[in-house]
């Protein structure tokens, strides 16, 4: 199942709290369901969380209403169900609103309460005494109040809530987010034992969005009630926040093999140990040789990976120190590469990697060979003669590798291509997918 679950009324606001909520360091793709909520019920299991549009912003009030009734269906079980609506309120607000609920009630039994925080204070969006305002004006007295489909005639949030729906909303006051936690939670907690449907929440801040939420969940503990949210995105992350619900999207660590003997290579992964943290581990050699010993470093590199921690750097390396380098025959120097290529290779097999950054040109061909790649599929180059990639072809397609000369760049340049290795990681991590609607039959 989806962690969260989004009904979202258009695609523009869908991706964008998708976004949001891969930020938050949670698998997110954006669905189509405005032909079939099917499309959302093949979803829920790959991703963490699901925003399906409805395209229904404009739709009549009980179109959007069943249509975001079929998503909530399709999607479920879901931790966090959430109805995304417009930053400046316009659409069918109350109607999903309530319809959301609605079904969230008839799937669980349980009493559900709306949060309704509409603040989306990085787009100038606040709320202020229950009415939103856009970069500081009331809504009616901006241009959305000329919307040719939808005008708004009113900033008043509970207002607008009523318009479609007979829900019952209190407001959780600026004074109130602002003040004392405790007094906070006794305000959410007196609304929900008067039996309240929706409460409306000022915010100017993500701070006060995120006390907000904690004071929810808090108000609401030892109750049998289930929170469901309706605002532009940022307050249900809020709540996916106070439930748990978010992470910081880790992985694998980041592996760098070096063979290069080269002065310049052993100032790089000594720097890149200094700024970043890096953990080195010296590859094992055959006695008297320079020649990696397979079977040794196979097993120091798979130690070391097993006990990597999410994210870190974990260096490979041939030579670190004068002593390391010893006097080579031709034959001996193919010999290194191929052998710690194989030391690598049977590394991987058994231990995952989030990227790879090789140093030295022997040693990334013979990797690459050892890999079953066809090639790197290039991105770009980091610095001068240094690039980035993934491997194309065998086991490893698609890995994500930095590769450099042995004499490359300077002192900083292995620390500055491991930082473009890990933001390259990180955003395939968490990149926003985009699943199309299935055709009708």
């Amino acid at each position: 199942m989806a962690e969260v679950l989004v009904v979202a009324d258009d695609l523009t606001g869908a991706n964008a709290t998708a976004a949001d909520f891969a930020s938050a360091g949670l698998r997110a793709a954006t669905a189509s369901a405005a032909t079939g909520a099917d499309v959302v019920a093949g979803m829920v299991s790959r991703f963490d969380v699901v925003v399906a549009t409805t395209d229904s912003r404009h739709s009549r009030p009980d179109e959007a209403a069943t249509l975001a009734r079929a998503v909530v269906r399709a999607g479920w079980p879901a931790r966090l169900v959430c109805n995304r609506v417009d930053t400046t309120l316009r659409g069918n607000v109350g109607a999903t609103t309530e319809a959301v609920a609605a079904e969230v009630r008839a799937l669980t039994g349980s009493r559900v309460v709306v949060l309704c925080a509409p603040a989306h204070p990085t787009a100038g969006r606040h709320t202020i005494g229950g009415t939103q305002l856009l970069d500081g004006r009331r809504l009616e007295e901006t241009e959305v109040a000329r919307d040719a489909r939808t005008p708004m005639r009113t900033s008043d949030v509970v207002e607008i809530l009523h318009q479609q729906t007979d829900l019952t909303a209190s407001l959780v006051s600026m004074g109130a987010v602002t003040g004392p936690v405790a007094d906070l939670v006794d305000t959410i907690r007196s609304a929900l034992a008067g039996g309240v449907d929706v409460l409306v929440a000022d915010a100017m801040t993500e701070e006060h969005l995120d006390r907000v939420a904690t004071a929810a969940v808090a108000a609401a503990e030892g109750r049998d009630l289930v929170w469901v949210t309706s605002d532009p995105g940022p307050s249900s992350v809020a709540m996916a926040r106070a439930l748990g619900l978010t992470r910081t999207a880790q992985g694998p660590p980041l592996l760098v093999v070096s063979g290069s003997a080269t002065e310049l290579t052993r100032q790089q992964l000594q720097q890149l140990a200094v700024e970043r943290g890096a953990v080195v581990h010296r590859v094992p050699t055959l006695p008297g040789s320079a020649v990696p010993d397979v079977d040794a470093a196979t097993a120091v590199l798979g130690d070391a990976l097993a006990g990597a921690t999410a994210d870190a750097i974990v260096v490979f390396a041939t030579v670190m120190e004068d002593a390391d380098v010893r006097p080579t025959t031709a034959e001996d120097a193919a010999r290194i590469s191929r052998s710690l290529a194989t030391a690598v290779r049977r590394a991987l097999e058994e231990h995952a990697v989030g990227g790879l950054f090789t140093t030295g040109g022997d040693v990334t061909a013979a990797v690459l060979a050892e890999l079953g790649s066809h090639g790197l599929e290039i991105s770009g180059e980091v610095v001068p003669l240094a690039v980035a990639g993934t491997l194309v072809g065998g086991p490893w397609d698609g890995l994500h590798i930095a590769t450099k000369g042995g004499l490359v760049g300077d002192v900083g340049t292995t620390v500055t291509c491991l930082d473009h290795l890990r933001q390259t990681v990180e955003l395939d991590r968490r990149r926003v997918a985009s699943a199309a609607s299935r055709p009708s039959n």
